[in-house]
């Protein structure tokens, strides 16, 4: 790896940081709060001083144009031109790890957070779309820090990598391998030949959802600033709210079912979309995963709406209370219309389950993804079917296509690490004297970015419990879920830092 390299293709994404700060601190303004505006305005300025002097620390490097043959090209040139993987590694773990920094310091200058690890906890939660908060006292603070906290999901969500391939066209140089790195699930296909453009798709059907969403919050008696800050959270798939009781403030069955929608939604692979705008509707209903996921989340709902019966007045009311959280849990959303940690044991279990699948690849949501554990399914399938017939070889299929050999591989491999990152930081929380279920809930609610746990971190509570060394533990965790493990583990590879 290139640190120079490294440096000069981190400024730009850290001043785009810097960027999406620009919002509170107007708001802050509106609003009168001076000191608000003033800690959002420092970080602003942090931000933009730290992406100067990485770019001055990566001069040497040849810029992006003059990178090429002749100094310039076609945008088809510059997407062909490669830039090593090592050093698009090093771009997105660098970027990663800082806007954790930087995301926190707003909240320690205002003073809504003087505690540096868990200042640098919400911030990464915001970011890697986790969710999972230690702040009590959500509706005292500034509408500048909870806007700040919900717009940080849906920065996060698409990827500030993303994000970047779109709006800077003069990144052709790596595109492809930073696009990679950034898109969760076990394969990130191009919609289009070109990154950026691909990258552009994207973020107008994530931008034109989540406007969609506010619209019909608000159109069905949301207030503004509460509907924008929702359907960020929302399409991120994050679950911050500038609301104490989440969704379940609103006391609003339509609410809850426009949310329950868009949390569906947003748990979908991004590509099925854009084929679908491109006219190939076709792709929806013949995907394997997204049936899976739908079959998965119908089946769970009606267990969870049958173990709450008794509960609710009536069967639509169970059933809307349970969708709700089901989904709140299997996209890692981790809203709340009601506290799921006092269901029915047979409810908590499957949740505490569907914490580990997450959503499909490809969509914002964190988790295993549904792909790699249909996939799971099937090997295990295969595995029994060769103990009664051990001389046939048979291939493992998702439709009509058979899955490389790599592939399975790499969907063992995953799974056995995100395991046994789940079984040591579990341990790890234990170890700093936190209850076994309310340890290990934690762990999978921040390892797959749901949110909210069960026991001391459950949906009425928060992660102000957790000791600091946890704090920042779960912040790996946060990080490794959001970069597909082995991103992040690759840091730790002698191998990688070598030129």
């Amino acid at each position: 790896m290139d640190p120079r390299a490294v440096a000069r293709m981190s400024a730009p994404l850290l001043a785009l940081v810097a960027l999406t700060m620009v919002a509170p601190v107007i708001l802050a303004l509106v609003d009168g709060q001076l000191r608000s505006a003033s800690a959002y305005g420092a970080s602003v300025l942090g931000c933009l001083l730290t992406a100067a002097l990485l770019r001055r620390l990566g001069r040497g490097k040849p810029g992006v144009l003059e990178a090429l043959p002749g100094g310039s090209g076609d945008q088809d040139s510059r997407e062909e031109e490669p830039l090593h993987r090592k050093d698009a590694i090093g771009v997105v773990v660098l970027i990663w790890c800082v806007m954790g920094i930087f995301g926190a310091l707003p909240f320690m200058l205002e003073g809504a957070l003087l505690d540096p690890a868990a200042a640098i906890f919400e911030a990464v939660s915001g970011f890697t779309t986790t969710g999972a908060t230690v702040i009590g006292d959500i509706e005292g603070l500034s509408r500048a820090t909870n806007l700040w906290r919900c717009e940080m999901h849906w920065v996060g969500g698409m990827g500030i990598v993303v994000l970047f391939v779109a709006v800077f066209p003069q990144l052709g140089v790596g595109a492809k391998q930073l696009f990679r790195n950034e898109v969760p699930g076990p394969t990130s296909e191009g919609l289009r030949p070109r990154i950026r453009q691909t990258a552009k798709a994207l973020w107008w059907i994530y931008a034109g959802l989540t406007a969609l969403c506010a619209a019909l919050m608000f159109a069905f008696g949301m207030p503004l600033f509460d509907a924008i800050c929702h359907s960020m959270s929302t399409l991120g798939t994050g679950g911050y709210s500038p609301r104490g009781a989440s969704i379940g403030h609103y006391q609003s069955p339509v609410l809850d079912w426009i949310t329950s929608a868009f949390m569906l939604i947003a748990g979908v692979n991004f590509g099925l979309y854009y084929a679908a705008v491109s006219g190939r509707w076709r792709a929806l209903f013949e995907n394997p995963e997204l049936r899976f996921y739908l079959a998965v989340n119908a089946l769970v709902t009606l267990v969870v709406a049958w173990s709450i019966w008794d509960r609710h007045p009536d069967v639509i009311e169970s059933l809307r209370y349970a969708s709700f959280q089901v989904l709140a849990v299997t996209t890692t959303t981790g809203f709340m219309t009601e506290d799921f940690d006092t269901y029915p044991n047979v409810a908590r279990y499957l949740l505490f389950l569907c914490m580990f699948m997450g959503g499909c690849a490809g969509s914002t949501a964190g988790g295993i993804k549904v792909l790699r554990v249909f996939l799971l399914f099937k090997i295990a399938a295969r595995e029994l079917r060769s103990l009664a017939a051990p001389n046939v070889v048979e291939l493992i299929k998702l439709g009509p296509s058979a899955i490389p050999r790599s592939v399975v591989t790499g969907v063992l491999v995953f799974f056995a690490a995100y395991m046994l990152i789940f079984s040591a930081t579990s341990l790890l929380l234990v170890a700093l004297d936190m209850e076994l279920m309310s340890a290990m809930s934690a762990t999978v609610a921040c390892l797959s970015s749901v949110g909210p746990g069960l026991d001391a971190v459950g949906p009425t509570q928060n992660f102000d419990v957790v000791p600091a060394a946890g704090k920042l533990a779960l912040c790996f965790c946060m990080i490794a879920g959001r970069l597909e493990i082995f991103v992040l583990l690759s840091i730790f590879s002698r191998e990688l830092w070598r030129r």
